[in-house]
């Protein structure tokens, strides 16, 4: 893209932004699986945990197409990339609304394997094109992004389940949403693209000094997999997105075991993924007003308290406590996506980022199989025994914070002394 003013950079960003969101919105759908996951076991004729096997799967490919996709945007930029994604966003839901009857293998392969890579890809290019936008934002951005991404489900989610209940037939619904959402995806492949070279001079005057004006950041020199502290930050995202995932893949359920009704039951879902939005909002906010280890304190005591009261809830026979259990659970899960975004982009430079994006958000993978792990090991016990195992858990992410703030903060001063170097060289 050729060469920019700060003004008309302003004023295309916050276009692009609000592109990206909507496109967000229709990938986010990926977290209302929990809505459809009822009734498709009425009108497929599965049971329970034949179908919730899928959400698993689909969070697993999820980070696999995200890797994916920022291997692809190297070779076909982000118009090809998007409208890859949208094409596979549009196969996985069609098939499943086309196929998904016939057998769960059918369900598993179309929602889970290529309705997730979809999602992968066109949620990774989306941010990692977007986010590039904000270098002196980026938490702002992020939070933003990630709340459309959190809002899918409530939104989208909510007028599919209601088309159901209103009459309409799943399998229609599910070509609906694939058609759809596909076409909006590829839409904004067509209109996104990549910000000029001198984005970080324009916005951030004062970063692009450091590094001698010359557009280079030796922190993109750094690759997150040969960072020490990379590792010690997965270990917090992966036991966080553990308990978000406990708490979103049987939130219905759980709800009426512990009193509620199916209506406020179903209604609790959506709720969750508001507060799974609004958190990437709030915490977007905090990391740009303080830093990562400050943001990741704070989430993670947030996981604490959400356990505590999920526990409580079962345990006491209280539905208001596992309510309260429930939205902090969505808060904590819908903070650690805008901690990966922004802290990626912020330490790790720009040149890389959708790979690095990727990278950080493959805890997902890992926190599913543990999640599933967890689901095996504590079968046939009561669900409190699961976010008991949770609970230790969290306070393990909580003093992981303590290390992970050392290595940050060590790596931090002496990538300012190698900008500093760069600037005295450049000059």
């Amino acid at each position: 893209m050729a060469e920019m003013t700060a003004a008309q950079v302003k004023s295309k960003r916050m276009v692009y932004l609000a592109l990206s969101v909507v496109s967000l919105l229709f990938l986010g759908l990926i977290y209302a699986f929990s809505m459809f996951a009822a009734p498709m076991c009425q009108v497929f004729g599965y049971e329970k945990a034949a179908v919730g096997l899928t959400f698993n799967i689909m969070m697993i490919t999820f980070c696999v197409g995200a890797v994916l996709g920022s291997q692809i945007e190297k070779k076909l930029g982000v118009k090809g990339t998007l409208i890859v994604g949208a094409a596979m966003y549009a196969i996985g839901f069609i098939g499943n609304g086309a196929m998904g009857g016939n057998d769960v293998m059918f369900v598993y392969l179309f929602y889970g394997v290529i309705a997730g890579l979809g999602v992968g890809v066109g949620y990774n290019t989306v941010l990692a094109t977007t986010n590039v936008w904000f270098p002196d934002k980026v938490g702002f951005s992020s939070g933003v992004l990630m709340m459309g991404f959190g809002l899918g489900s409530l939104i989208f989610g909510t007028l599919a389940t209601n088309l159901y209940k209103g009459g309409m037939d799943l399998h229609v619904i599910f070509m609906a949403i694939g058609v759809i959402g596909g076409i909006v995806i590829a839409i904004s492949g067509l209109i996104l693209q990549r910000p000029p070279a001198n984005i970080v001079a324009l916005m951030c005057p004062e970063k692009a000094a450091a590094s001698g004006n010359t557009g280079y950041d030796p922190a993109d020199d750094d690759a997150a997999l040969k960072t020490p502290m990379f590792y010690v930050y997965w270990v917090w995202a992966i036991i966080v997105i553990a308990v978000g995932l406990a708490t979103i893949g049987n939130c219905a359920s759980d709800a009426q075991a512990v009193g509620w009704d199916e209506g406020f039951a179903t209604l609790l879902v959506g709720l969750v993924s508001v507060c799974n939005g609004l958190a990437r909002v709030v915490i977007g906010m905090i990391f740009d007003k303080t830093n990562v280890k400050v943001t990741m304190l704070i989430d993670g005591l947030v996981s604490v308290v959400a356990t505590v009261c999920i526990i409580g809830g079962f345990m006491l026979g209280q539905p208001v406590l596992y309510v309260v259990g429930a939205f902090c659970c969505g808060f904590c899960y819908g903070g650690v996506p805008v901690v990966a975004s922004a802290f990626s982009r912020s330490r790790f430079g720009a040149k890389n980022y959708p790979l690095n994006l990727s990278l950080a958000n493959f805890a997902i993978v890992f926190a599913s199989l543990l999640n599933l792990l967890i689901q095996n090991v504590t079968a046939g016990a009561p669900r409190y025994v699961v976010f008991g195992v949770l609970f230790v858990l969290t306070i393990i992410a909580v003093l992981d914070v303590i290390p992970f703030s050392k290595m940050f903060d060590k790596g931090v001063a002496e990538l300012e002394e190698r900008r500093k170097a760069h600037a005295a060289k450049a000059a």
